[in-house]
């Protein structure tokens, strides 16, 4: 059975999904889906973005006192906070990249769509 919120199949996720489409088979988006997900991956960028602001407060840790074992438990937490930052930034720009190739694929149906109510109406049908 066709699940219409996201165009795929009962029981499997849009990721399940838009994964096999990427893998063969030749599975196909509706307008909304294409929305959906786009807009879905925008959302995930943003908490990815907001958890970046957490993540920098990791990477200014300053030791507790002066002594060399809180400066050096410092400078760990530095590096883990400045690691997690570059992740949580390459985690987000892939977000958007995925975000905006779903709206682009929903640009091209658009198109599409309208070429071929052109062609319906030159026809003589009606669209």
């Amino acid at each position: 059975m066709v699940d219409a919120k996201h165009g795929g199949t009962y029981g499997t996720d849009w990721v399940t999904t838009f994964g096999q489409a990427v893998t063969g088979g030749g599975y196909e988006f509706d307008k909304a889906a294409l929305k959906e997900i786009a807009d879905e991956f925008d959302a995930l960028a943003s908490l990815y973005e907001s958890s970046i602001q957490d993540a920098q407060v990791i990477a200014r840790t300053e030791p507790p006192g002066l002594d060399f074992a809180s400066g050096g438990n410092a400078q760990v937490f530095r590096s883990s906070g400045e690691a997690l930052v570059k992740s949580l930034q390459a985690r987000s720009e892939y977000c958007r990249n995925q975000a905006e190739k779903f709206r682009a694929a929903l640009g091209k149906y658009a198109a599409a769509d309208d070429n071929h109510a052109a062609d319906v109406k030159n026809a003589g049908g009606i669209w």
